[in-house]
């Protein structure tokens, strides 16, 4: 728990295989679109950044995007030395041990965010905005920008080695769900 309510003035300045994965500021401080706090998306397992705004491009060095393989696990994953994907039972903690605002339009013009308060430090916060993902087909369509997030965990769901966990929210609801390892969510990196 207290790994993800990190201050976001520590985040180190590490570039991704992709491009720059990281944030610049909170959603809190930006309006409307909040570009400066989306970082990149990935597919579960591949270290390669994909656009969050716009078209599928935004690789660099260039990379395919994947619509038929299922990587077993994270073996290179996008976070800098010292930090790793957190799991699906550290996102539940995450959860069931803050409260929840629901801020911003929830719109493709002003895009929500939610911040997460830690129930016994008020001074702990986390902000996610909700960037939407690239859906799995083969042009890795931008779907829900500005309305829901999705966040990967570094675990594979348990029954079925084609799916992982992640974070899932919108302006009313957050939890921990499961899905494809071929559609493109954002990362949270945590310190190791």
């Amino acid at each position: 728990m207290q790994n993800l309510c990190q201050n976001k003035n520590h985040a180190p300045a590490k570039q991704a295989s992709g491009g720059a994965t990281f944030a610049t500021k909170l959603p809190s401080e930006c309006t409307g679109v909040r570009a400066e706090s989306h970082g990149k998306f990935y597919q579960y397992g591949i270290n390669v950044a994909w656009n969050s705004t716009g078209s599928l491009g935004g690789a660099t060095p260039s990379g395919s995007w994947n619509t038929s393989t299922y990587p077993s696990n994270w073996n290179t994953h996008p976070c800098p030395e010292g930090y790793r994907l957190p799991t699906n039972t550290e996102f539940q903690s995450l959860i069931d041990n803050c409260t929840v605002a629901y801020n911003g339009g929830w719109s493709s013009s002003d895009y929500g965010y939610i911040t997460l308060t830690l129930k016994t430090d008020s001074s702990k916060k986390l902000e996610f905005p909700a960037v939407g993902f690239r859906f799995n087909d083969s042009s890795g369509t931008l779907s829900y920008a500005g309305v829901s997030g999705y966040y990967w965990s570094s675990v594979t769901y348990a029954s079925n080695t084609n799916r992982a966990y992640y974070l899932l929210f919108g302006s009313s609801n957050l939890n921990v769900d499961w899905t494809t390892k071929q559609d493109g969510f954002s990362v949270r990196c945590v310190r190791q």
